[in-house]
């Protein structure tokens, strides 16, 4: 066999297409970050306790960490699947605004309430307040900062 023939499949498995960049402690680097340091890893810790829980109850959370938009005055629409409709364009105004953080939303047939985690959570909640504010004026709803 001569080396002008081209390589079988036993060559091209041989050579690797690609190599692995390897992190300091020697474990292979997939995702291009470094590890957290223990200073880091203290620090998020004490952020993930200082939030409540998905679905705790508490009435009386943090003012930092969660704040609250609630609409009122759905039943003035006649027409259920009008009410529905803005119930639907509320949400996703909400979304829009919470942009990955964690929400609540709670909707009866009179008002939606929505809250938004996080250490910037009444700069979003104003956000959202100024992205409702037409559909707010427009139907006659009552906009307020208390849950429920």
């Amino acid at each position: 066999m001569s080396d002008d023939s081209p390589p079988g499949p036993d060559a091209a498995r041989a050579r690797p297409g690609f190599t692995v960049p390897s992190r300091s402690d020697g474990w292979p680097d997939l995702l291009g970050r470094r590890p957290l340091t223990p200073a880091e890893r203290a620090e998020l810790r004490r952020a993930l306790e200082a939030e409540p829980e998905p679905g705790s109850t508490d009435t009386t959370p943090d003012p930092l960490f969660l704040a609250y938009l609630t609409i009122d005055g759905l039943d003035r629409e006649g027409d259920p699947r009008k009410a529905m409709r803005l119930r639907g364009r509320i949400l996703a105004a909400a979304r829009s605004a919470a942009e990955q953080r964690r929400t609540t939303f709670h909707a009866t047939e009179t008002t939606v309430t929505v809250g938004i985690y996080g250490t910037d959570a009444a700069a979003r909640i104003t956000v959202l307040r100024a992205a409702l504010a037409a559909l707010v004026t427009k139907h006659g709803l009552a906009a307020r900062d208390e849950p429920w």
